[in-house]
């Protein structure tokens, strides 16, 4: 505490001062001897030589100074006064003020109209005392950065800080915003000091189907690690929405055991609206909700969780309602795992479970697994890996999708429900050729068994070996080129080949007899190729494959990172021998290709490109721009030509006009439907210190609804966090 470190400085003053007898002028001369750690314009005795004051004075401590126009020290008491300009500093600390006045003898300091803070909350206050590291203010005004007369700042009557059992105390907490306040709360307590009671959040606006809108939400701090609130969202034509809400953090509590983080939200509206049809074709209820919670954490000795938990009455409820946590949410289900490491590896369980009534979803309820991971087998120079995993697995057709989409991704006619026992060993060995070509040979062995197969299929196995081999080249060249303008300063090339064979005896055994627990997320994506690796056993029908690929980066050094990577290129592509003609073949070619030559600017290319070279069935190419903090824009095409078929143009954009206002823009471009489907344009305004507000207008076209649009504006505030 500040007042503290002044019981070093005082003490040092009391101590050479009283052992000072001589008359007041000899007292001067001797202090400026015998006191080197205080610098003044002059020296001037009263009361007899018994205090002496210091006028435009420093003076200093180890741990501590002071700067005043006048420094008074009394060397009866050892009361160390400064008034004028005051300038108290620490390595941590630097409080400025009219006056303070440090007691040592009573542990007590006095301060008044101060201010101090500690980026980014800063404070002024009528008075501060502090009495044997207890705290009072009083008249204490607490800000977000420098005050502003528009900015948002808390004004309270008192508060108290009490070493003892760490505990804040405040008396009449008013929020104000343009100096107007907006509620009062009388009294407030909490563990520790160092977390502001509150975190608010509100967006408002109109859209056709809702009409004006405000949504907010509001979390009140209950003690160091919990925040308890709710939402409330006021709609002019569906109504109000209402939920509890709550966060949980005490990653910065150093007291050890259980670390985790977690927050909840949720909410119910009975819906006046106008209802939209949904992806599935259906309208939902008037009765509509949602829940979305996340948690993860760890203890001291390594165990690890982590879960979340969505669902929604209806697909459309989150576009709706809550868009800002539609990135967030993902699909409506329950997942939790927790891993701990155990005899060398890490045992596991994790849980899936279905959270809605129109998705299909293999539920793990749950899956135990213990892995170790590579390791030596000692006595040679071959590493072992293996893995087991016992689990329950089950899915049911959703009530609101045909059958024949369940049908076609699970290979069963209706529900079904297993026990699965999975197991994998495999060894290799990595040898150096040289010093640009690795070779390390693999082998090894996966077992699995069901309980229960789908359509009346009873008990089965399946057991897939696995003998191939990875090789990896390295081949590296480096210029000394240097181009200042684009930041450039020498270049290293680095091309990495890669062959990687498997060959799998069994994989083709069970097909359509076992349920297949893995979903195609991604059609880009390449299955893995060593046995081990790939999700599903079921699912793996490979007897052969072979992959080539081809790894190029160009870099370059950077002063702050090391190096900087100027560009990239990526191809890869698989040959597989499956068990029919049509699983036979070269897979389609994958292209990754991005360019930074300059920090500001990044392009981007990925192709999916068929065998036989026709057009791409996934490209997406995108260049973004941006200028530090005073603009930055990207545009992006996307294609699809597959199962789904898209063309969009999608650009985003924004520039910082000045240091109170920014300009955005969004434009998503639908060409097969040959219009706009998403366009924005706003103003975000910077009110002071403590606020940030967009203005903007949007227009939407909904697919889904004969192509409706809708036109309205929206307003968001932001309160910057204390």
């Amino acid at each position: 505490m500040p007042g503290r470190r002044f019981w070093i400085l005082a003490a040092s003053l009391c101590l050479t001062v009283a052992a000072m007898s001589a008359e007041p002028a000899q007292t001067i001369a001797k202090l400026a001897e015998v006191m080197p750690n205080i610098v003044a314009d002059s020296f001037a005795p009263e009361e007899g030589g018994k205090v002496v004051v210091a006028t435009n004075a420093h003076l200093e401590s180890k741990d501590a100074t002071i700067d005043a126009k006048k420094i008074r020290f009394d060397y009866r008491t050892g009361t160390i006064v400064a008034e004028g300009n005051v300038v108290y500093a620490t390595k941590n600390l630097r409080i400025i003020g009219d006056r303070i006045e440090a007691d040592p003898r009573n542990d007590t300091i006095v301060a008044t109209n101060v201010r101090f803070g500690r980026a980014p909350l800063y404070f002024t206050a009528d008075t501060l005392k502090i009495v044997k590291g207890d705290r009072t203010m009083r008249g204490l005004r607490m800000w977000n950065s420098e005050p502003e007369q528009l900015g948002m700042h808390l004004k309270i009557a008192e508060a108290t800080y009490t070493e003892a059992d760490d505990r804040l105390r405040i008396r009449s907490v008013t929020p104000h915003v343009a100096g107007i306040p907006f509620f009062n709360l009388p009294y407030y307590a909490q563990d520790g000091y160092r977390d502001i009671p509150y975190d608010l959040y509100l967006n408002t606006g109109s859209e056709d189907h809702q009409g004006r809108y405000l949504r907010s939400t509001f979390l009140m701090r209950q003690s160091p690690s919990l925040w308890v609130g709710g939402l409330l969202d006021i709609y002019g034509k569906s109504g109000i929405l209402v939920g509890p809400a709550f966060r949980f953090d005490n990653s910065k509590q150093p007291d050890g055991g259980i670390v985790w983080k977690g927050k909840f939200e949720s909410g119910y509206i009975s819906d006046r609206g106008d209802l939209l049809t949904d992806a599935y074709g259906r309208t939902p209820d008037r009765q509509r909700a949602f829940l979305f919670g996340e948690v993860n954490g760890r203890t001291v000795d390594g165990v690890e969780f982590a879960g979340n938990i969505f669902g929604q009455s209806d697909p459309g409820f989150m576009r709706d309602f809550r868009p800002n946590l539609i990135r967030e949410t993902g699909n409506p289900q329950a997942n939790f795992e927790v891993s701990a490491p155990y005899a060398g590896g890490y045992l596991s369980a994790s849980l899936t479970a279905k959270a809605d009534n129109y998705q299909d979803i293999v539920q793990k309820l749950p899956e135990l697994r213990f892995d170790l991971p590579q390791q030596s087998i000692e006595g040679s120079d071959w590493n072992r890996r293996s893995f087991v995993s016992l689990g329950y697995f089950s899915e049911r057709p959703s009530a609101d999708l045909p059958l024949a989409n369940f049908q076609t991704a699970t290979l069963a006619s209706g529900a079904w429900s297993t026990a699965r026992l999975d197991t994998y060993f495999g060894v290799n060995r990595t040898f150096v050729l040289n010093d640009w070509l690795t070779f390390k040979p693999v082998a090894g062995v996966r077992a699995t068994g069901w309980s229960q197969g789908i359509n009346g299929n009873s008990t089965t196995a399946k057991v897939i070996a696995q003998t191939g081999f990875d090789l990896e080249g390295l081949v590296t060249g480096s210029w000394d080129l240097v181009a200042n303008k684009w930041g450039i300063d020498g270049m290293r090339h680095s091309v990495r080949p890669v062959l990687q064979y498997r060959i799998m005896p069994g994989a083709d055994r069970e097909i359509g007899t076992v349920p297949m627990t893995q979903r195609t997320v991604s059609t880009s994506a390449l299955e893995e190729v060593d046995l081990a690796d790939r999700l599903d056993p079921a699912s793996t029908t490979d007897r052969q494959v072979v992959r080539f690929g081809l790894r190029n980066t160009l870099e370059t050094r950077d002063a702050k990172f090391g190096t900087r990577e100027l560009a990239r290129a990526d191809l890869f592509a698989d040959w597989r021998e499956g068990p029919t003609a049509a699983d036979t073949g070269r897979s389609d070619l994958q292209c990754a290709i991005s360019l930074t030559p300059a920090p500001w600017v990044t392009l981007s290319s990925g192709l999916r490109l068929p065998n036989g070279g026709a057009d791409p069935l996934e490209s997406i190419q995108s260049i973004a721009f941006n200028s530090g903090d005073f603009w930055r824009t990207s545009v992006s095409w996307v294609e699809l030509r597959e199962i789904t078929q898209a063309r969009q143009l999608i650009w985003e954009g924004r520039v910082t006009l000045n240091s109170v206002y920014s300009l955005v823009a969004t434009l998503n471009y639908d060409a097969l439907a040959g219009q706009t489907t998403y366009q924005s344009i706003g103003i975000i305004q910077r009110i002071a210190n403590s606020w940030e507000l967009e203005y903007g207008i949007m227009q939407r076209l909904d697919p889904l609804n004969n192509g409706k649009s809708s036109l309205g504006f929206q307003l968001r505030a932001r309160l910057f966090k204390f």
